[in-house]
Order: structure tokens, then sequence, then C-alpha cells
């Protein structure tokens, strides 16, 4: 009778590792808390784009999500509360020119989470009316490297979210 009782009790722990080992594998994204992981899948699937939606108080603003950029901008022509620091810069637009900017701290939400970070403030108007001509997606700004290595996110284009990597 031991014996019995020993290899159902090993049955059971075999069945639970074996469902343990199938759901691991079929699992991609780190267990965080709730309202870490940011989707991306709906912006992918209408225009290629990995765009993520945050807000200010009650409005919106849409922000590309851009592992190249070094650092995070924001379109100086958007509604955005940003605090700016006096501070002039440079950098070389897609088109190849100069573009004058002004380095500026932004707070962002999204899902009861602050985010706040530097953005440089440029005249974006032509890229970001690009995007909203081709795709109907007004954009507000880009989120840079410095944002992802800031929060340690991560873009998964498999799962399509972005997620904090702990």
């Amino acid at each position: 009778m031991e014996i019995v009782y020993a290899l159902i009790i090993i049955t059971v722990v075999c069945a639970i590792c074996i469902g343990y080992y199938i759901y691991a594998l079929d699992t991609h994204i780190v267990r965080v808390p709730k309202g870490q992981v940011m989707e991306f899948k709906t912006s992918m699937e209408l225009t290629g784009l990995p765009i993520i939606t945050f807000y200010q108080g009650k409005e919106s603003y849409n922000f590309l999500l851009d592992t190249g950029s070094n650092v995070s901008y924001v379109n100086e022509a958007s509604a955005l509360e940003v605090t700016k620091t006096g501070i002039k810069d440079v950098f070389v637009g897609a088109e190849g020119k100069d573009i004058d900017c002004e380095k500026a701290h932004i707070k962002l939400y999204r899902n009861t989470l602050e985010y706040e970070c530097e953005v440089s403030l440029a005249n974006l108007e032509v890229a970001f009316g690009e995007i909203k001509n081709c795709y109907g997606v007004p954009l507000s700004g880009i989120l840079g490297n410095d944002f992802f290595t800031k929060y340690k996110y991560c873009l998964d284009f498999k799962e399509l979210v972005a997620y904090i990597r702990k």
C-alpha cells in the first residue's frame, strides 16, 4: 500500500513539474507588477510602428518608442506641459539638417504610474506630419533609449509589449 501512495505522490509531483515546465516555455514576459506592461499591439497592426499613449491630466499623447534614438524628443507645437531648462542644443534630423532644440523636463502618466524624464523640445512638425498623413496617428514625441534605460523597459516585438526587466 505504501508503494501505491508513493507512486501517486510521485505522479502528482511529476504532473505539476511538467505543467509548470510547459507554462514556463509558453511564457515570454517576465512577471511584473500590474500596470507596468505597455501594450503596442494595436498600433503595430494599424501602422507598423510601436506607439504608446501617455496622459497628462485627461489629455492623451502618443509617443513613438524608438530605441535607436539616444534621447527623447517632444514636438514643441504639442500641448504637453514641460519645464524648460534653458539649455540649448542641436541635433541632426531625419533629413540630415541641424535642428535647434531646448532641453526640458516632462511628466507623463500611464496606468497610475508617473514617468519623469528629460526631453529635447524641437520643431518636429514635418516628420510627425508625415506620420499623421500616412497613418492618421498624431505624435507628440519620441521616447528614446534614455527613457528605456532609466525605467528598465524592454521592447518585446513577439508579444508586442514594453515591459520592465528586473
